[in-house]
């Protein structure tokens, strides 16, 4: 998916709706605005003809009588309108205002004072249709500056929309490369004792050899694609727990009984009752390896049982290493290692997907004594509520 192309379609479209918008928003101002200058100049008009009435004798007045075509000038005249047919348009058409050209655009109101007679002055209309002018200048170029800004922030959003679409797809690729990675060795593995053993003839112990190779490296990939599965299904929300009232103690004492690993005392301290809310399965998997993973690395690892603050919690302890500080502030990382005795470097993350769709928690740090301690939280039973 070409992400670039897709913000660009995105700011394209929000411009054109902005643009929409705003136009639709500037015409109506623009009409709005040069309305009102407009009412002004017809309201100045009317003034002036109010003078013309009260013998004030304004510029470019006259008294026109229609019916013997005869026109007074009220006061100094400097245009040749069509008296006659805009008086008589006013007086018999009640057609108050009206324009004509003549060295410019003039605005001619009419009142009439007899049957066959009216008054009639002219304004000119050059400063109004320059201030309508400035007017829609000023509208559209506002519109314009805002469809601009506008796009700006459509840019700006739509990055800002795609950025999880760019960090899922970026750990899309990343995923897909060190899935690839962890599953090239035993492949190779695979492929270069099959290659050896069949190049010539050879003695049964050394197909035999050759065959406990392939055995060993297609359990590891096989153990990889499995926990690959796993850790695809928790990522995409499939691994819904069931959850029921569990006893966190046993299940300690059960993990600890089930594992065993040469030279490592694995054991569960005795400790209070903690019934917890959990998927057995599911959270016997996470401290299954949690557990597992401790007793490669010590030599007795203990797990203790509590309660605190509504929630049961399991610590794991050991007297192992420990973990490296690059190690601690990536332990949960995918395809992350604290040394070469972990698998495929899944386990840990796949166990804190378990603990987190179980809305606990989980932290781990470096004993003062040594060793690691890992402790995990999990949110009592109802039943235990009450």
């Amino acid at each position: 998916m070409n992400l670039r192309r897709v913000r660009i379609q995105l700011t394209v479209v929000y411009a054109v709706l902005s643009a929409l918008a705003v136009s639709s928003l500037a015409y109506v101002a623009v009409r709005s605005g040069t309305s009102r200058i407009f009412d002004s100049a017809e309201r100045e008009a009317e003034q002036t003809i109010l003078q013309a009435a009260s013998e004030e004798h304004p510029d470019n007045s006259w008294f026109v009588n229609v019916a013997d075509e005869w026109a007074d000038p009220l006061g100094d005249t400097w245009i040749e309108p069509p008296l006659y047919r805009i008086t008589s348009a006013g007086i018999y058409d009640e057609v108050r205002y009206q324009t004509f050209e003549q060295d410019g655009t003039w605005l001619a109101a009419v009142k009439q004072v007899e049957d066959d007679a009216g008054l009639v002055v002219f304004i000119p209309l050059e400063e109004f249709e320059a201030d309508a002018n400035s007017l829609r200048w000023r509208i559209w170029l506002a519109a314009v500056g805002t469809i601009a800004v506008t796009t700006l922030v459509g840019w700006f959003i739509a990055g800002r929309s795609l950025r999880p679409t760019r960090r899922v797809l970026a750990q899309q690729r990343d995923f897909i490369a060190d899935a690839a990675h962890e599953l090239r060795t035993p492949l190779a593995v695979i492929q270069a004792s099959a290659s050896h053993a069949l190049s010539r003839d050879r003695d049964n112990e050394t197909y035999r050899k050759a065959l406990e190779e392939i055995d060993q490296a297609s359990a590891r990939a096989s153990d990889g694609v499995n926990e690959l599965l796993e850790y695809a299904r928790l990522e995409a929300g499939q691994a819904q727990p069931r959850l029921a009232p569990l006893r966190l103690d046993l299940l300690a004492e059960e993990i600890a009984a089930s594992i065993r690993i040469d030279d490592t005392v694995v054991e569960a301290v005795e400790s209070g009752t903690a019934v917890v809310q959990a998927d057995y399965i599911l959270l016997r998997q996470a401290l299954t390896t949690l557990t597992r993973n401790a007793a490669e690395r010590a030599a007795h690892v203990k797990l203790t049982v509590g309660v605190e603050s509504r929630q049961g919690w399991v610590e794991i302890s050991d007297d192992g290493p420990g973990f490296s500080d690059e190690a601690l502030s990536r332990v949960f990382d995918r395809f992350q290692r604290g040394d070469r005795k972990g698998s495929s470097g899944l386990g840990m993350a796949i166990a804190k997907g378990i603990i987190d769709i179980h809305e606990g928690s989980i932290d781990i740090s470096n004993s003062p004594e040594g060793g690691a301690v890992v402790r995990v939280r999990i949110p009592l039973a109802r039943v235990a509520d009450r």
